[in-house]
């Protein structure tokens, strides 16, 4: 699922995607869409599947093993690196610059998330802010955020079609709990060549 936040507010109207279907992909490249109703893949690997072995992942696609699509808690970047609403613009910076991101969720005291910046927001508007005025005052409210649970064919319609570099992942009380980028799913295509992420 995916939803927009503002302000640290659940907003109505979530972006439109395909969760009510959800597909098994066999190795070979063939996709045989099932109900995702009550099923679980009972050929899961433990931990992220990006960190498997070659040879794990050559014995599966050898057996033919169906497999169910991905979701965002098995490929997101943990844990979402944050920064408070109250830090200053040039404290964010260079707080992006040391852990080498692009993209920064902001929260308030709570750990809830209330914004979001990239680096060229900061580039953009330092210009015209100063540089030791809270990140607030130049941070995007309205941030599209997903669940844990929501599977990787939306969040590729989802960033195709509001034309955005990453969604922050949340849990239930709208925490970042991590990040999916552009780069993550780039990584899955690298991956899995025969995996069709788009819904």
């Amino acid at each position: 699922m995916f939803f927009w936040i503002h302000d640290g507010r659940i907003l109505p109207n979530a972006p439109t995607t395909y969760a009510d279907r959800v597909h098994k992909i066999h190795p070979g490249g063939k996709s045989a869409p099932i109900s995702g109703e009550g099923e679980e893949s009972t050929n899961a690997s433990p931990g992220s599947f990006l960190h498997r072995s070659p040879g794990d992942v050559y014995q599966e696609s050898a057996g033919q093993i169906e497999r169910a699509v991905y979701f965002l808690h098995e490929i997101m970047s943990t844990p979402a690196i944050t920064q408070k609403s109250t830090e200053t613009i040039a404290n964010c910076l260079d707080f992006m610059l040391e852990k080498g991101i692009r993209h920064l969720p902001i929260t308030n005291e709570m750990g809830t998330l209330v914004g979001f910046v990239s680096d060229r927001d900061i580039l953009e508007k330092s210009k015209s802010y100063e540089r030791d005025w809270p990140v607030s005052d130049i941070m995007i409210k309205r941030v599209l955020v997903g669940s844990p649970g929501s599977e990787i064919r939306g969040v590729t319609q989802v960033l195709l079609e509001e034309r955005i570099g990453c969604i922050p992942v949340v849990n239930d009380d709208n925490q970042p709990i991590g990040m999916i980028t552009r780069s993550d799913l780039l990584r899955l295509l690298l991956k899995y060549p025969n995996l069709n992420i788009i819904a």
